[in-house]
């Protein structure tokens, strides 16, 4: 069987042109278009109320799109122009809700077949499609309990497994990992992106958790209000916001905001909370407000010298196993870096800062952006 990466290669999937839909005065999703190839995990990722689950709906068939066409495998499911419409049950999709929504008084086995029920499919093909997919999400052995008597994690692979029996077109998953602990939240992130490369399976993955949604995509649609701000690989979307929301929602970042002057023919960024700091920026288009983005894996950090006047100063420390977070202050500003372990700076420490990468960013573009 050719995997994910494999099947996907130039083949479209889906086919999202336009789509809105409102809720009164409310524009939930603004005039989206949007196409996914086959074998692909695409994240949806943004913020609470950005539109991404109202979105997974209308691709569902579960809320109707007010305008806007939805294609898939060159079959329309929904046009308001035309007039159609496809019912959820006639769309070949497979969808897992952030709840689970299983059924509690019926068997893990029952709740697995119910789909198949509902589609009339004789009893012993039921049975040996529940014993299939049993296999594939790793519940031998459970058929016969009940959804209390599973873990979350269990539990998970059951929704999972139920969306998966009727072999869909197109899965759907709805903040599916959210109520689990790091750890099952982790596990289950392994093991849905295992599945979805070992069987090519077409994935959309709705979630507000970035680190998610760079862990288990092969392409991040990140929306706000409605709308996409940015789409690409997750290493594209780290390391190369292209505004200043993409900046903020994307992983631990330092925004400095300030001015890109001329300073001797060359701009220059000058930060608007501690002016002694400014770096060249030979590569930035125009002059004026503007954000620069640094992460903290991004600044080497040291003794500053005695002798040294403009030391930042160390103002907090977290440890986080791997890394340390330090928070350092200088003037009106505060800025984190991330140290290995065996570096260790103590709170009131002076030190220095080497910026390794930094991106400065257009603020006139994009106005109301920043907190």
């Amino acid at each position: 069987m050719l995997s994910g990466e494999e099947k996907g290669k130039n083949m479209i999937k889906l086919i999202l042109e336009n789509i809105v839909k409102s809720y009164g005065s409310v524009e939930a999703v603004r005039h989206l278009s949007l196409q996914i190839n086959e074998g692909e995990l695409v994240g949806i990722l943004g913020p609470s109320g950005c539109g991404k689950s109202t979105l997974l709906s209308c691709i569902a068939g579960i809320e109707k799109a007010d305008s806007g066409r939805i294609i898939l495998n060159d079959r329309v499911l929904a046009d308001g122009e035309q007039g159609i419409f496809v019912p959820p049950e006639k769309r070949r999709m497979g969808f897992v809700f952030q709840d689970y929504a299983l059924w509690p008084h019926m068997t893990i086995g029952k709740n697995l077949a119910y789909p198949l029920k509902i589609q009339k499919i004789p009893r012993q093909e039921r049975e040996r499609e529940v014993d299939r997919v049993m296999e594939l999400v790793r519940l031998e052995g459970k058929k016969h309990r009940r959804p209390h008597e599973l873990s979350g994690g269990e539990r998970q692979r059951v929704a999972l497994g139920r969306a998966l029996i009727m072999n869909p077109d197109l899965l759907l998953l709805d903040e599916p990992l959210s109520n689990l602990d790091a750890r099952l939240r982790e596990e289950m992130q392994l093991e849905i992106r295992s599945l979805q490369r070992e069987l090519g399976l077409t994935v959309i993955h709705v979630t507000h958790d970035q680190a998610e949604a760079m862990a288990m995509s092969d392409r991040i649609i990140l929306m706000d209000k409605g709308e996409i701000k940015q789409k690409g690989r997750p290493k594209c979307l780290y390391n190369n916001p292209s505004t200043p929301f993409a900046a903020r929602f994307m992983g631990n970042n330092n925004l400095i905001e300030g001015q890109v002057s001329l300073k001797e023919g060359e701009p220059v960024f000058i930060s608007e909370a501690a002016p002694t700091l400014s770096f060249p920026c030979k590569e930035t288009k125009f002059n004026g407000p503007a954000l620069c983005t640094i992460r903290p894996e991004d600044v080497a950090m040291a003794h500053c010298p005695a002798e040294e006047e403009e030391c930042w100063i160390v103002k907090n420390r977290l440890y986080k196993g791997a890394h340390l977070l330090y928070t350092v202050q200088k003037e009106g500003l505060r800025l984190k870096v991330q140290t290995h372990t065996a570096e260790d700076y103590p709170l009131g420490c002076p030190v220095s800062l080497k910026f390794r990468r930094r991106l400065i960013l257009n603020l006139a573009d994009s106005p109301g952006s920043l907190p």
